[in-house]
């Protein structure tokens, strides 16, 4: 493959103080999240993971914590504020299903 200068080979002396970024050695790549159900609606199935959240609605359309709610929505790990279930939770027309753990 041909470089912008027209021949195969790249000039180290432009790129010697371009650094690859530092990656920490602890850090290591998260497996896959093992699934532990599922939940079928509206004909597809919704793969549910340790720490996701079901929050159905009885209004859809209904606001609460800063949301507005549909009739069902599958929420991940972290996306919710504790400030936040600690509102739908006291809810009555939302039901919060915490899966896993």
């Amino acid at each position: 493959m041909d470089t912008p200068e027209g021949n195969d080979t790249v000039d180290n002396e432009k790129n010697k103080d371009v650094k690859a970024p530092v990656v920490p050695k602890d850090t290591k790549a998260k497996a896959p999240a093992k699934v532990l159900g599922h939940v079928l609606t509206k004909g597809h199935a919704i793969k549910l993971h340790e720490g996701d959240i079901v929050v159905t609605c009885s209004e859809p359309g209904f606001r609460r914590a800063g949301l507005e709610h549909p009739h069902m929505k599958v929420h991940s790990e972290g996306s919710l504020t504790e400030a936040q279930l600690k509102m739908l939770r006291a809810e009555a027309k939302i039901t919060v299903i915490e899966i896993g753990g």
